[in-house]
């Protein structure tokens, strides 16, 4: 029986001065790396590396119809129905730049977020039907498809938008749907009615993931745990109802599961909560895991941790326990690892000429 774990956000995002783990206890995790083979792979965004997973592997993906169907208490759309991701967003000038930031989700209800979508369709009837399946969650569901290139929202958050703007034959109307859509959401009551209470004011939506899904899924595995939207819409695609995460259950058949409890974390560099998410994976996960594969209850252990410098990836098998050479490798000291080495200063030498400082 094997087991394929992945936690994006796992890694810590960039070079730090700091221990991000400093202090945590994390001994569960330490014998996982210790016993196990680990190395760092190149850089793959995650939802390549979920699609890879269910053999997907078509550039672009239909990442907003992958995720649709994986909302929950809702029916699977037609397969052959294209949709985009049309998330709610904030635009924010500074210096410069007009930065993107997308919402948490208690900072919407889902009624602001119903009346919002519902005057989007009223302005925008002719280019499809705008759903709201979350109040962070939008989609649009086309009149008919589109050839366009467009940026997730996880790559375009905190970022630059003039970097992440439409391309290919559709561009055009693209952009300007995005600021026809500005211009609606900004001077909305709704808007002006948060600002007013000091909050964020929804204005503008994130085209992205445009697709149907033209090719099922397939997976090797009996089940499928996770909360993730589209890891659960593949899943749906394969013909395999997700389960919510769960380590028991989880140990009684080959199972595939995607836990993102640190990956807004890290992404919005929230230390503290990402702290807290890592700590629960440590009492809920690693030492359930650990002792399973001591226990020669669990044969093999897949980890995979998409960061923004790379993958961790780590097999773990019931017959290293016997391997006692191995010692428990320190999470703090493989982030370490992965930070780049410190730039060595010059030093004046005795004539007065810099000098690269000894190593």
């Amino acid at each position: 029986m094997q087991l394929h774990l992945v936690l994006p956000g796992l890694l810590w995002p960039g070079a730090s001065a700091f221990s991000p783990v400093s202090g945590l206890e994390l001994p569960a995790l330490a014998r996982l790396l210790g016993g196990g083979q680990h190395r760092i792979a190149g850089f793959e965004p995650l939802d390549r590396q979920l699609a890879r997973l269910f053999g997907l592997t078509a550039d672009p993906l239909p990442l907003a119809a992958l995720r649709r169907r994986g909302e929950p208490h809702l029916p699977p759309p037609g397969a052959a129905t294209h949709w985009l991701c049309a998330d709610p967003v904030n635009l924010s000038f500074a210096r410069e730049h007009l930065l993107l930031h997308e919402f948490r989700e208690y900072e919407l209800d889902g009624d602001e977020a119903t009346e919002l979508v519902a005057a989007l369709n009223e302005t925008f009837a002719d280019l499809g039907r705008f759903e709201m399946c979350a109040p962070t969650r939008w989609y649009l569901r086309l009149a008919a498809p589109t050839r366009v290139t467009l940026y997730p929202l996880n790559d375009v958050a905190g970022r630059p938008v003039k970097h992440f703007l439409p391309e290919g034959d559709d561009a055009r109307l693209w952009q300007r749907t995005m600021n026809e859509a500005q211009m609606l959401l900004h001077n909305h009551p709704l808007s002006r009615a948060r600002e007013e209470a000091g909050h964020r004011t929804v204005n503008s939506v994130w085209f992205w993931g445009a697709g149907a899904i033209e090719t099922t899924p397939k997976t090797g595995f009996a089940a499928v745990q996770t909360l993730d939207p589209l890891s659960a819409g593949l899943a749906r695609a394969a013909g395999l109802e997700p389960a919510a995460p769960d380590v028991a259950a989880a140990l009684k058949e080959d199972t595939l599961v995607v836990l993102d409890a640190l990956l807004k974390p890290s992404q919005r560099f929230d230390l503290e909560s990402w702290r807290d998410a890592l700590g629960a994976l440590e009492r809920n996960w690693f030492a359930p895991l650990a002792d399973a594969l001591r226990a020669g209850r669990l044969h093999t252990l897949k980890l995979s941790a998409p960061g923004d410098r790379g993958s961790l990836e780590l097999v773990v098998r019931a017959s290293d326990r016997w391997k006692f050479w191995r010692k428990p490798l320190d999470f703090d000291a493989l982030l370490k690892s992965l930070a780049p080495p410190p730039t060595a200063l010059p030093t004046a030498s005795a004539g007065g000429a810099p000098r690269q400082a000894d190593q």
